[in-house]
């Protein structure tokens, strides 16, 4: 019961940790010159259903594993906002018409709910803060990835122990915060300076973490060595745990030359595949949320002509181009699918892309033994890039490599398949007779919408990668090409901007070169090509370590 205890001191060193810091305010503000002495209590006790309620929301659906972590922020804060404006100015609230005149909805709930010291507006400050909450633990993260999947009795009690550790503390802050103000009368006088600046706090904090400065404050914090080793310490004794015990659901498979902790969630989800061969790093793989095969791979893809296509001229696509014609597979039915088995001359191929990482990669699906198999997406990740597997051996390999991380086929990899990402205006340029992925593909997906809009553009992540290299922005787009054990690595909108450039490896100098309609060729002096493929920095430095070479364009 190691992990009950390490669960319940998680709980506790949560509130110390860098991203809770600048929200603590939030709860020693509900505590201060509160009417009723419940006030923080509830608060508290939202919080806890709040953690309790959205971690069984993210395993049991889909679509909420697929809301970008921004979108949270932006709910939290602003719940935050709205309270803040009502202790910054209750009369100009309760003049407003749909205050007045609305019975029921979310705007009185929120407004005069709290305006009147009501419990709802208690209940809504903390229901507010349990994503945010939330995601401040690797214990957290470690219950839901692999206890909860396991076995749903013993996830619970780990996380009622997790959230037991936090509400302790959080309700230590309310007493002494009652206490201090306990005689302070003009604290709760809501039209004084006191409510007035607690508003502004409310106001300012929920801005703070609707445009996501609170992680740009934990980042300065960590920087400077303030409180990190609060989750170092964390880290520690999950790592422990895990090496020690086994206690975290996990089960040691021994390879011949190394033992490779493997979580036991995935073990149950793939019984047939052999995890007596493993890659060492298969011990980090958490689950994504969506079960194996949660995602659907298209397995049989239709196409339309490209002038019946009517989606913006934007929207990327990874283009095959072989002698019966030219082939496009459009990124707003990739992030929805990830990975389409097709067949372009007579080659069997997997087109996969992976939104966490920004991996566009083709694949032959000949296996190594020369079997054909569809390819599926496994529903777990490995540094935040996704682990498929083929249904003819049910080997999972990893999507940014191709290598095999487990499985009858461990020790080999993928072959590439050459192919280009362009926009659709640039294929309507180029390839006006193109024949595009058609959207009826079976299941009921919108299309039109993108489930991680703005998640491309920004420095958070849904799943953390173990690094970040700052040698370049996280999410940069970069182009990848394999050159025997290098893989060399130029930013794909620098080759775009200047259409290329040159690159000295030993003797061999290789050429990047963009043309006019935005095709890249990858070809040594000897006028040889190499396949390459598109993937975030981040993604391709944390898997691709000492093997990877930047090359300056």
């Amino acid at each position: 019961m190691t992990l009950l205890l390490l669960s319940f001191v998680a709980g506790v060193l949560t509130v110390l940790a860098p991203c809770i810091l600048p929200l603590l305010p939030v709860i020693i503000g509900s505590s201060v010159g509160a009417r009723r002495k419940a006030t923080p209590y509830i608060v508290i006790g939202s919080l806890a259903l709040s953690i309790l309620l959205f971690t069984y929301l993210l395993k049991a659906s889909t679509a909420f594993i697929a809301i970008p972590t921004y979108v949270w922020g932006y709910v939290s804060g602003g719940i935050l906002i709205i309270i803040g404006g009502i202790f910054l100015w209750p009369q100009l609230w309760e003049r407003l018409p749909f205050v007045r005149t609305t019975s029921v909805g979310a705007n009185k709930l929120v407004g005069t709910g709290h305006q009147q010291q009501s419990v709802w507006g208690d209940v809504l400050i903390g229901a507010a803060l349990g994503p945010v909450f939330s995601s401040c633990s690797p214990t957290y993260f470690l219950i839901l990835a692999t206890v909860l999947p396991a076995s749903f009795a013993l996830g619970t009690l780990y996380l009622v122990a997790y959230i037991m550790g936090l509400v302790l503390v959080l309700a230590l802050i309310a007493v002494l915060g009652q206490r201090f103000t306990a005689r302070l009368q003009w604290a709760a006088d809501s039209r004084g300076w006191f409510k007035r600046s607690l508003g502004a706090l409310f106001l300012v904090l929920g801005i703070i973490i609707a445009t996501g400065t609170d992680k740009a404050i934990e980042t300065w914090l960590l920087d400077r060595g303030y409180l990190g080793g609060v989750q170092r310490f964390e880290q520690q004794l999950i790592d422990e745990q895990v090496r020690d015990t086994g206690e975290t659901n996990t089960e040691v498979a021994r390879a011949p030359s190394a033992a490779t902790a493997v979580p036991r969630a995935l073990q149950r989800v793939f019984p047939e595949t052999d995890f007596t061969q493993a890659d060492p790093n298969l011990a980090s793989a958490l689950s994504g949320g969506p079960p194996k095969d949660g995602i659907p791979a298209i397995d049989e893809p239709s196409f339309v002509p490209l002038r019946d296509v009517t989606r913006p001229d934007t929207v990327q696509a990874i283009v095959l181009e072989g002698d019966d014609g030219v082939k496009v597979y459009p990124y707003n039915i990739l992030t929805w699918h990830e990975i389409v088995n097709d067949t372009v001359d007579g080659t069997p191929v997997a087109i996969t892309f992976c939104p966490l990482c920004g991996s566009a990669i083709v694949f032959d699906r000949t296996l190594p033994d020369g079997e054909v198999s569809t390819i599926g997406v496994s529903g777990w990740l490995l540094e935040s890039n996704m682990i498929m597997f083929d249904r003819e051996t049910e080997t999972l390999w990893q999507q940014s490599t191709g290598n095999a991380l487990a499985g009858s086929h461990f020790g080999s990899a993928l072959t590439l398949v050459p192919f280009q990402l362009l926009t659709l205006g640039e294929v309507r340029r180029s390839f006006p007779n193109a024949q595009v992925l058609s959207e009826d593909t079976g299941y009921r997906r919108d299309y039109g919408r993108n489930p991680y809009a703005g998640y491309e553009t920004d420095n958070r992540f849904i799943f953390e990668p173990s690094g970040i290299d700052a040698t370049l922005p996280p999410k940069e787009i970069m182009v990848v090409v394999p050159v025997g054990e290098t893989i060399l690595a130029a930013s794909w909108q620098a080759l775009r901007s200047t259409g290329g450039t040159t690159h000295r490896l030993g003797s061999t100098t290789y050429t990047f070169s963009v043309d006019e309609t935005g095709q890249l060729t990858v070809q040594d002096d000897s006028g040889d090509t190499y396949p390459f493929y598109f993937e975030m920095w981040f993604s391709t430095a944390v898997q691709h370590g000492e093997q990877l070479m930047l090359v300056t364009v």
